[in-house]
């Protein structure tokens, strides 16, 4: 009978099979050959070396497989947390880039609106003449601008325009690095993008450990199968022990080769009867019909071997060039850490800078313009009522001349009556009264005058009477006599900015 694991129980029903007569007694001519052939077929011994190879090959390799498949997985969290770090910085410094731009583009507005303002004051200065009446004759056309101090201005706008220059070049310095950060960010995620992913699927995170398990089971099939050959070929070599003159015929067709098993046909066979060997010829008739298709199974065997080696060599190859490449993005983020510490300290000397330099300088530039703008308003406002008040002083001063007038005539009367009283006494008394009886008895009246009276100074050699008129004229032209419509101008200009 045909043991459970012969060559018949080994292979598909689907195998093909040669045609055997099974009730023609075996010759010794069939038995050679199956002989010859069981002996071919146990060439298939190297497939099974090159599977126990591939297996051993397999198991190293599926311990490579855990490491990197660990390795990979551990540096691929690394590489997302430096990245996020590394962005998390690069935000950082928009954020402190954008607050700083916000706030300078306001201050840019506030200050153009200040000095466009003290643009427009200066521009009523220049358009405002100072009136011929208040100068010197002879004197050019002055304007109210002419009395200012522009250097101030200018001095001012140089000095922010200078402030506004260093902010330019901090900014500017700070793009550069921003710049060349974005591209080691570009490259770092080009990078990582570029990281072969092995192939893997959700349940079954790496291939391997299947494959192998498919590899162990080929093994083992083809070591049973080639078991069932060897198990075969000692049959053929009993049943030619057994047959007369089997041993010599076997030699001759195999010629003086070692056999397999280390069989020994000029060893004396075992006894046997009649019953044990028809039966073990069947069971021999019926094995040697299968021998080609358990070679061809073993050789398919490990050819599917090779195949499932062969993968597992490529997702190996997969998980090499990750780790590879993992490697190399490690370094990249090492490379762009390194320079994190400058660009940082860029966008500290930057917001530094504006703090310290120019938030304040541009702060300060507003307020002097406004103050500028203000003090200039309040000049051109004062000029207009200084010409209120030159018109002012002119009634007064016409009023008090008025009032002199009125009192010299007033005087003038009084001192008339007194010389015409003083006459009639004379007249009537003046014979009876002797004139050392009183000194003043013939003395004209007291005159009285009344006169401008300027500031003191010292007159040497001159007239009094002729400076009294000379100080009366200065005195009066000092109160220069404005044009009406200079006085309702200004007086308009006054009552609007009130």
């Amino acid at each position: 009978m045909a043991s459970p694991d012969s060559p018949a129980s080994s292979v598909s029903s689907g195998s093909s099979r040669r045609s055997l007569d099974q009730n023609r007694p075996q010759t010794l001519e069939d038995l050679v050959n199956h002989f010859v052939a069981s002996k071919r077929s146990l060439n298939t011994q190297t497939v099974l070396w090159r599977a126990n190879e591939i297996v051993t090959s397999a198991r190293d390799l599926l311990e490579e497989n855990a490491i990197l498949a660990a390795k990979n997985s551990s540096i691929r969290s690394i590489v997302d947390e430096q990245v996020d770090a590394l962005e998390a910085v690069r935000r950082g410094i928009d954020v402190v880039e954008a607050e700083v731009q916000v706030e300078f583009k306001q201050l840019l507005h506030d200050l153009d609106a200040s000095y466009s303002g003290l643009q427009s004051t200066l521009a009523v200065l220049r358009d405002t003449p100072i009136e011929a009446v208040l100068q010197p004759p002879g004197t050019p056309q002055k304007h109210l601008f002419d009395f200012i101090d522009n250097a101030t201005v200018t001095n001012l706008k140089d000095s922010l325009r200078a402030c506004i220059d260093r902010y330019n070049e901090a900014h500017t310095s700070l793009d550069d690095s921003t710049d060349a950060f974005d591209t080691a960010l570009e490259n770092l995620h080009s990078s990582v993008e570029n990281v072969p992913n092995t192939p893997a699927t959700t349940s079954n995170p790496s291939p391997i450990p299947s494959l192998y398990h498919d590899l162990e089971a080929h093994a083992r099939e083809a070591a049973q199968a080639f078991q069932s050959l060897v198990r075969h070929y000692d049959l053929c070599v009993t049943a030619l022990r057994h047959t007369e003159g089997g041993s010599a015929a076997a030699t001759q067709a195999t010629g003086d080769a070692p056999e397999p098993s280390g069989d020994d046909f000029s060893a004396p066979p075992e006894p046997m009867t009649d019953e044990e060997r028809q039966e073990m010829l069947t069971v021999l008739q019926k094995d040697a019909v299968e021998v080609e298709d358990v070679v061809s199974e073993i050789r398919e065997r490990g050819s599917e071997m090779t195949f499932l080696l062969l993968q597992i060599e490529n997702h190996i190859t997969h998980l090499r060039n990750e780790d590879s490449a993992l490697a190399n993005v490690l370094k990249m983020i090492a490379h762009v850490a390194a320079e994190v510490k400058c660009i940082i300290g860029t966008s500290r000397s930057f917001h530094a800078s504006w703090l310290e330099d120019t938030r304040p300088t541009l702060v300060s530039g507003i307020e002097e313009w406004e103050n500028q703008r203000e003090f200039y308003e309040r000049f051109d406002l004062a000029y207009a009522e200084l010409l209120v008040e030159i018109s002012s002083r002119r009634r007064r001063h016409e009023k008090a001349k008025r009032k002199a007038e009125e009192a010299q005539r007033d005087l003038d009367r009084l001192r008339a009556e007194d010389e015409r009283a003083r006459e009639q006494f004379t007249v009537t008394q003046g014979d009876f009264l002797p004139l050392d009886i009183w000194p003043g008895l013939r003395d004209p009246p007291r005159k009285y005058e009344v006169r401008t009276v300027g500031y003191e100074r010292e007159v040497e050699g001159e007239d009094e009477e002729a400076h009294d008129e000379e100080e009366t004229e200065r005195v009066v032209q000092s109160i220069p006599q404005l044009g009406r419509n200079v006085v309702e101008r200004a007086l308009t200009r006054v009552k609007r900015r009130m």
